[in-house]
């Protein structure tokens, strides 16, 4: 449960920053975006096991082109699955795959921002800070609260790329709720323990969807 939630919030929070700021960097235009406009959202579309196997490959201290790069470039031999960056290191595999998703959304919200205020703010001396702060927040609101919501759903219940990439270990460090629930059920046998862990569950997910709503019925 501990895991489960540091996770879900510390995913939730960079996903939410990334998104911001890339979606912010795309509504500004600039030449070769499709590109990597494809190029960005392309981890999104894989299979989060198949996703998580590939990265296992890539930040293997043995064999792993990351560890490898780092200790060739700067010297510093860095085991990404050590117990001390286990945690950082789910964090950035998970952010990597699905930053593009809460993107994607905040995007959208910022495409439906009436030009006209933009370029009213700028006429009137407004610095990029305070554009974003008084116009461009507001709006895109519902679509941070939405995209937060949907990524902390998904990380907290995560389950897939975390088996596949630790298993839950070392010991029970990155056990999530999910995977707790898979062992209890199907590999000690205990369906009881099992079936109210996942009934727990339910419960805790709905406190972001009653969050969500209200914030959904507010007027910005």
């Amino acid at each position: 449960m501990k895991f489960s939630l540091i996770f879900g919030l510390t995913t939730t929070f960079f996903e939410l920053f990334l998104g911001f700021l890339l979606a912010y960097f795309f509504y500004l235009k600039f030449r070769g975006m499709r590109f990597l406009f494809t190029l960005l959202i392309t981890p999104m579309f894989m299979a989060p096991s198949l996703f998580g196997l590939m990265n296992r490959i890539l930040f293997n201290n043995f064999i792993g082109l990351i560890p490898g790069y780092i200790k060739f470039f700067f010297g510093i031999d860095l085991d990404f699955f050590s117990p001390k960056n286990i945690i950082w290191t789910l964090v950035g595999i998970d952010a990597l795959q699905w930053t593009p998703f809460v993107f994607l959304i905040i995007y959208a919200a910022l495409l439906g921002i009436p030009i006209q205020l933009i370029e009213a703010s700028s006429i009137d001396g407004a610095g990029t800070f305070h554009k974003i702060r008084y116009i461009i927040l507001p709006y895109i609101i519902p679509a941070l609260a939405t995209g937060g919501f949907l990524r902390f759903l998904e990380s907290f219940r995560v389950f897939d790329t975390i088996y596949v990439l630790t298993g839950g270990g070392p010991g029970d460090l990155t056990t999530s709720i999910s995977i707790f629930i898979y062992r209890t059920g199907f590999t000690m046998g205990d369906q009881g323990l099992a079936s109210a862990a996942g009934i727990i569950l339910f419960l805790l997910m709905m406190i972001p969807v009653l969050l969500t709503i209200k914030l959904a019925k507010r007027r910005w």
